[in-house]
C-alpha cells in the first residue's frame, strides 16, 4: 500500500462517535463535478492543493459561521527583507514557498501583516484543510471548558469524565497527560507500516467505537513520564468535550472561539456519518483566520482586551513544564521538538511555539520579537521529519530576524 492510500484510509476513518449528544445536522459545502469522486480518499487524489481548499467537496461537514465583528488584519505592507538558509543554502521567502509546495505565508510583525503571498491557486478568502493544526484548537477548547467549570481539574482522572474507559490502561490517567500526549499508551502512528495502530484502527472503527477501540491499547509507559505523539489522545480530547459541554464542537467553538475571535470567514469541520467531527485534524479556515490563533496566543489570550481564553492558560499551554517534555535530544521523547498541551516547540527553542500539520500546515509564533507565521500548502516531502525540522527552522530563523 502506498503512503498516499495509507493516508487516504487513515482520513476516512478518524473521526469519533460521542454517544451523550444527539447528532447534529450535516451541511455538505460545496458539489463536486459530474463524475468527481467524493470521500476523503479522493482528496489526496489529482491538485491536493485544489483538493485542500475544497474539502467540503470530499466530506459532509459543519459550519462556524463568520463573526459579526471580524478582526481586521489590515492590508499587506510587504515590508519584508529576508535572506534565510534552507538545507545549508540561501533562500528567500520565495524559494521557500516553492521548495515546501507552501500555498499561503502569512507573515505578522507587531500585528501588522508584512508580508502576505498565495500560490497554487490560494487566496485571502480561501479555506485549507488544518490536518494536525486543528489540535491547537481543540486544546483551547479544554481551557475555555475547564474556565467554565465543566471540567474540574486537569489532574482530574479522565475516566471521571469518560467511565467508558475501563482498561487498566487507563489507570490514574489525567487530562493533563492526555493534552501533553503523555498518557503512556502503546500506539504506532507510523502511516508507512501497514501494521501500525493507526492503521489497524482503520479496520476497527468503525464497527467498535472509539471508545471501545481505545479500550484494547495496552500501556508501555508510566502515564507522564515519556512525550509520544499519538493523535488517538485528541480524539480522546474531543469525546471528552463533547461528553462536557452537551454539544457539538461546532456550536461550541463557535460561541466560544470563533465569534470572539473575529474570524472573517466561516470555518468547517470534518463529519462522519453520524454528524460528529474529526477533533485531531479536521479543521478548514482561511490563512487569516489561522493567524488570528496565533495572535490570540501572543497576547496572552486577548483580543482588544477581551480576555478570550482563561487567564495564564497560554503560558500553560506552550511552556514544557516536565522533562519527558523538553525539545532536544531527549530520551524521555520520541521528538526532538518540545511538547506542552497540543503546542509543538522547536527542537532549538527560544520562547517560540507552533501548530503543526502534517502536510505543512503551521501556526507559528515568536512572543520576543511578536511574530506570527502561518504557512500552509500540500507538501508530500512534510513526512520527512528531515525536511519537517528544516521548515521549522526556517520560520524560526526568520522570526529571529524580526528583532527591531
Amino acid at each position: 500500500m502506498t503512503l498516499q492510500k495509507q493516508l487516504c484510509t487513515l482520513l476516512l476513518s478518524t473521526t469519533f462517535l460521542a454517544s451523550s449528544v444527539l447528532a447534529q445536522s450535516v451541511t455538505i459545502g460545496g458539489t463536486a463535478g459530474e463524475g468527481e469522486a467524493t470521500g476523503f480518499s479522493a482528496m489526496f487524489v489529482g491538485d491536493r492543493f485544489e483538493n485542500f481548499r475544497n474539502m467540503a467537496r470530499f466530506v459532509p461537514t459543519s459550519e462556524m459561521t463568520a463573526s459579526s465583528e471580524p478582526w481586521n488584519l489590515g492590508d499587506n505592507r510587504n515590508t519584508l527583507e529576508f535572506m534565510g538558509t534552507f538545507l545549508d543554502k540561501p533562500t528567500t521567502p520565495e524559494q521557500f514557498i516553492e521548495i515546501s509546495n507552501t500555498s499561503a505565508l502569512l507573515v505578522i510583525k507587531d500585528g501588522e501583516v508584512i508580508y502576505e503571498n498565495y500560490s497554487h491557486g490560494d487566496s485571502r478568502d480561501s479555506l485549507h484543510m488544518s490536518f494536525s493544526v486543528a489540535k491547537s484548537f481543540t486544546s483551547a477548547l479544554i481551557g475555555i471548558a475547564l474556565e467554565e467549570g465543566k471540567i474540574d481539574s486537569l489532574d482530574d482522572p479522565i475516566r471521571k469524565y469518560l467511565p467508558e474507559l475501563t482498561s487498566a490502561t487507563f489507570d490514574d490517567v489525567t487530562i493533563k497527560q492526555v493534552l501533553q500526549m503523555s498518557s503512556g499508551m502503546r500506539f504506532n502512528e507510523a502511516y508507512t507500516d501497514p501494521k501500525s495502530d493507526i492503521n489497524k484502527m482503520t479496520t476497527m472503527v468503525p464497527p467498535m467505537s472509539y471508545l471501545e477501540y481505545i479500550n484494547t491499547l495496552e500501556r508501555e509507559h508510566p502515564p507522564g513520564t515519556y512525550n509520544h505523539y499519538a493523535s488517538i489522545n485528541t480524539q480522546l480530547l474531543g469525546i471528552l468535550l463533547v461528553r462536557v459541554t452537551g454539544t457539538s464542537l461546532t456550536k461550541y467553538m463557535t460561541s466560544r472561539l470563533w465569534h470572539p475571535m473575529g474570524m472573517e470567514h466561516a470555518g468547517l469541520w470534518t463529519l462522519d456519518e453520524e454528524g460528529y467531527e474529526l477533533a485531531m485534524g479536521g479543521l478548514s479556515a482561511s490563512a487569516r483566520d489561522y493567524a488570528k490563533l496565533g495572535l490570540l496566543y501572543l497576547n496572552n489570550g486577548k483580543r482588544d482586551g477581551h480576555q478570550v481564553l482563561p487567564k495564564g492558560w497560554v503560558k500553560a499551554s506552550v511552556t514544557p513544564d516536565e522533562p519527558h517534555l523538553m525539545p532536544g535530544e531527549n530520551s524521555q521523547s520520541s521528538n526532538v521538538s518540545g511538547y506542552q498541551y497540543q503546542w509543538w516547540t522547536p527542537r532549538d527553542w527560544d520562547g517560540d511555539f507552533l501548530a503543526r500539520g502534517i502536510w505543512g500546515q503551521n501556526i507559528y509564533v515568536h512572543p520576543g520579537n511578536r511574530v506570527v507565521i502561518v504557512k500552509l500548502g500540500a507538501d508530500q516531502k512534510n513526512f520527512d521529519p528531515r525536511y519537517k525540522l528544516a521548515y521549522i527552522d526556517y520560520l524560526q530563523d526568520l522570526a529571529q530576524s524580526l528583532d527591531d
